[in-house]
Protein backbone atom coordinates (compact mmCIF):
# COMPACT_ATOMS: atom_id res chain seq x y z
CA UNK A 1 0.00 0.00 0.00
CA UNK A 2 1.23 3.53 -0.66
CA UNK A 3 1.82 5.97 2.24
CA UNK A 4 -0.31 9.11 1.54
CA UNK A 5 2.64 11.03 2.92
CA UNK A 6 5.08 10.61 0.20
CA UNK A 7 2.88 12.80 -1.73
CA UNK A 8 4.55 15.47 1.04
CA UNK A 9 8.51 15.03 0.54
CA UNK A 10 10.37 16.63 3.41
CA UNK A 11 10.23 20.01 3.06
CA UNK A 12 7.30 20.51 1.09
CA UNK A 13 5.05 20.24 4.16
CA UNK A 14 6.34 23.50 5.71
CA UNK A 15 6.05 25.47 2.19
CA UNK A 16 2.20 24.11 2.33
CA UNK A 17 1.83 25.68 5.72
CA UNK A 18 3.30 29.30 4.66
CA UNK A 19 0.96 29.14 2.01
CA UNK A 20 -1.95 28.14 3.97
CA UNK A 21 -0.98 31.37 6.36
CA UNK A 22 -0.81 33.29 4.06
CA UNK A 23 -4.51 33.48 3.63
CA UNK A 24 -4.38 34.55 7.44
CA UNK A 25 -3.52 33.29 10.94
CA UNK A 26 -4.78 29.69 11.93
CA UNK A 27 -3.95 27.15 14.83
CA UNK A 28 -3.01 24.16 14.37
CA UNK A 29 -6.72 22.11 13.56
CA UNK A 30 -7.02 25.25 11.21
CA UNK A 31 -3.78 24.00 9.40
CA UNK A 32 -4.57 20.32 9.59
CA UNK A 33 -8.38 20.95 7.73
CA UNK A 34 -6.89 23.06 5.51
CA UNK A 35 -3.77 20.92 4.36
CA UNK A 36 -6.64 18.10 4.53
CA UNK A 37 -8.52 20.76 2.08
CA UNK A 38 -5.93 21.02 -0.66
CA UNK A 39 -4.80 16.67 -0.29
CA UNK A 40 -8.74 16.35 -1.47
CA UNK A 41 -8.87 14.17 1.66
CA UNK A 42 -5.67 12.14 0.51
CA UNK A 43 -3.15 13.47 3.92
CA UNK A 44 -4.20 15.06 6.69
CA UNK A 45 -1.01 15.48 8.66
CA UNK A 46 -0.16 14.98 12.30
CA UNK A 47 0.43 17.85 14.97
CA UNK A 48 2.85 15.53 15.90
CA UNK A 49 4.50 16.47 11.95
CA UNK A 50 2.94 19.79 12.03
CA UNK A 51 4.50 21.45 15.38
CA UNK A 52 8.41 20.89 14.38
CA UNK A 53 7.38 22.42 11.21
CA UNK A 54 5.80 24.96 13.29
CA UNK A 55 8.82 25.52 15.26
CA UNK A 56 11.52 25.31 12.36
CA UNK A 57 9.84 28.21 10.61
CA UNK A 58 9.53 30.32 13.95
CA UNK A 59 13.34 29.86 14.13
CA UNK A 60 14.22 30.77 10.86
CA UNK A 61 11.71 33.74 11.69
CA UNK A 62 8.96 32.83 8.95
CA UNK A 63 6.22 32.79 11.02
CA UNK A 64 5.46 33.75 14.34
CA UNK A 65 3.29 32.55 16.97
CA UNK A 66 0.40 34.60 19.32
CA UNK A 67 -2.54 33.57 21.55
CA UNK A 68 -5.56 35.21 20.15
CA UNK A 69 -8.49 35.09 23.00
CA UNK A 70 -6.54 32.47 24.70
CA UNK A 71 -5.72 30.05 21.47
CA UNK A 72 -2.27 30.09 19.80
CA UNK A 73 -2.29 31.14 16.38
CA UNK A 74 0.12 31.35 13.71
CA UNK A 75 1.07 34.20 11.68
CA UNK A 76 3.37 34.52 8.65
CA UNK A 77 5.89 37.16 8.57
CA UNK A 78 7.27 39.49 6.38
CA UNK A 79 10.20 37.08 5.84
CA UNK A 80 7.63 34.13 5.82
CA UNK A 81 5.53 36.16 2.52
CA UNK A 82 8.77 37.36 1.17
CA UNK A 83 10.20 33.40 1.04
CA UNK A 84 6.64 32.36 -0.16
CA UNK A 85 6.29 35.29 -2.78
CA UNK A 86 10.38 34.58 -4.28
CA UNK A 87 8.62 30.49 -4.58
CA UNK A 88 5.19 31.30 -5.10
CA UNK A 89 5.04 29.82 -8.40
CA UNK A 90 7.57 26.84 -7.99
CA UNK A 91 4.67 25.79 -4.71
CA UNK A 92 2.09 26.52 -6.55
CA UNK A 93 2.70 24.40 -9.44
CA UNK A 94 3.64 21.54 -7.02
CA UNK A 95 0.37 22.29 -5.09
CA UNK A 96 -1.79 22.12 -8.64
CA UNK A 97 0.42 18.95 -9.77
CA UNK A 98 -0.60 17.19 -6.52
CA UNK A 99 -3.94 18.52 -7.18
CA UNK A 100 -4.41 16.52 -10.16
CA UNK A 101 -3.17 13.65 -9.34
CA UNK A 102 -5.83 13.90 -6.10
CA UNK A 103 -8.72 14.62 -8.77
CA UNK A 104 -7.54 11.29 -10.79
CA UNK A 105 -7.08 8.83 -7.48
CA UNK A 106 -10.21 10.42 -6.71
CA UNK A 107 -12.11 9.32 -9.47
CA UNK A 108 -10.85 5.21 -8.79
CA UNK A 109 -12.20 6.26 -5.63
CA UNK A 110 -15.17 6.66 -6.45
CA UNK A 111 -15.56 3.78 -8.87
CA UNK A 112 -14.12 1.93 -5.60
CA UNK A 113 -17.22 3.39 -3.43
CA UNK A 114 -19.61 2.21 -6.11
CA UNK A 115 -18.37 -1.44 -6.31
CA UNK A 116 -17.92 -1.27 -2.12
CA UNK A 117 -21.88 0.02 -1.67
CA UNK A 118 -22.92 -2.59 -4.46
CA UNK A 119 -21.41 -5.77 -2.42
CA UNK A 120 -23.05 -4.00 0.90
CA UNK A 121 -26.21 -3.41 -0.68
CA UNK A 122 -26.47 -7.28 -1.74
CA UNK A 123 -28.62 -9.41 0.47
CA UNK A 124 -26.76 -12.29 2.71
CA UNK A 125 -27.68 -14.89 0.54
CA UNK A 126 -27.23 -13.48 -2.41
CA UNK A 127 -23.46 -12.27 -0.83
CA UNK A 128 -22.32 -15.61 0.51
CA UNK A 129 -23.25 -17.35 -2.91
CA UNK A 130 -21.72 -14.70 -5.34
CA UNK A 131 -18.93 -14.09 -2.49
CA UNK A 132 -16.05 -16.24 -4.20
CA UNK A 133 -16.66 -14.72 -7.95
CA UNK A 134 -16.53 -11.58 -6.24
CA UNK A 135 -12.87 -12.15 -4.81
CA UNK A 136 -11.79 -13.20 -8.01
CA UNK A 137 -12.72 -10.72 -10.19
CA UNK A 138 -11.22 -8.29 -7.83
CA UNK A 139 -8.28 -10.51 -7.41
CA UNK A 140 -8.12 -10.35 -11.50
CA UNK A 141 -8.71 -6.46 -11.51
CA UNK A 142 -5.88 -6.17 -8.44
CA UNK A 143 -3.57 -8.15 -10.73
CA UNK A 144 -4.23 -6.20 -13.88
CA UNK A 145 -3.74 -2.71 -12.19
CA UNK A 146 -0.14 -3.78 -10.84
CA UNK A 147 0.78 -4.68 -14.44
CA UNK A 148 0.44 -1.85 -15.47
Amino acid sequence: MIDKREHFKRGTLRNIILYVLNNGPKGVYEIKKSIKEISMGFYTPSTGVIYPNLRSLIREGMIEERSLEGKKKYYITENGEKYLKENMQKWKNSIELKRKKFEKIEEIGAILRKITDQIISMDDESLEKNRKKIIEILEDAFKKIREI
